[in-house]
């Protein structure tokens, strides 16, 4: 497949991806094609049995691909908000406007697109709970792009379908609310451009949806 996918923001699984204007639709595919590549090598992993701590995990897929990914800071939890606005209100408070207004824009079609809604919260969603990220992204450089991952990991008291947007947060407990800043290289991560596309185009490309912001 030689056509590029890079819309500017996208459900990607259990994760929402936003991009600041600016950025190459080349940044933008290795974005989604690792971000895709990742999740479900965790996904895969996590269901069967081989990692307790999703998050961790996922981190670590990231650093095989050769990503720069600096422990998180563990976020003190917010309450009596949607799920959406909380993590909208972290992103804004330590990563500023630049991070935030994609992310915003993103989720409000988000709301609006029942298919991108049906990946997202089937994937992100268990039997005993959740995990989810978004992940805004701003230029930074000709070959660099800071990332803000937010993560959220939770357990929930009864089956649910739907969560992002719901107001019944007493569904919700035991949740953990993470963040790290990253500095992604694209020089560095040509020598795995290919083996990731390839990988993601075979098995997980049906997990990402395109939000038109």
């Amino acid at each position: 497949m030689t056509q590029l996918i890079a819309p500017p923001a996208a459900v990607v699984g259990g994760s929402v991806v936003a991009f600041a204007s600016g950025l190459p639709a080349s940044h933008r595919e290795d974005i989604y094609m690792s971000t895709a590549f990742a999740q479900n090598a965790t996904r895969t992993a996590f269901n069967n049995g081989l990692s307790g701590d999703w998050f961790e995990y996922y981190r670590n897929q990231l650093k095989f691909l050769g990503w720069d990914v600096p422990k998180p800071e563990t976020l003190l939890p917010m309450q009596n908000s949607l799920m959406g606005r909380q993590a909208m209100r972290c992103i804004s408070t330590r990563l500023g406007e630049a991070f935030s207004q994609p992310m915003r824009r993103a989720l409000e079609q988000m709301e609006r697109n029942a298919l991108a809604l049906k990946v997202f919260d089937s994937t992100s969603l268990g039997s005993e709970g959740g995990c989810f990220q978004m992940i805004p992204c701003v230029m930074n450089g000709p070959n660099k792009v800071d990332m803000g991952i937010y993560h959220r990991q939770f357990q929930i008291r009864r089956d649910v379908s739907r969560f992002l947007f719901v107001e019944d947060q007493t569904l919700v407990y035991n949740s953990i609310e993470q963040m790290a800043l990253i500095t992604f290289n694209t020089l560095h991560y040509a020598q795995f451009r290919d083996k990731v596309k390839k990988s993601v185009i075979s098995h997980s490309l049906e997990y990402l949806i395109n939000l038109e912001i």
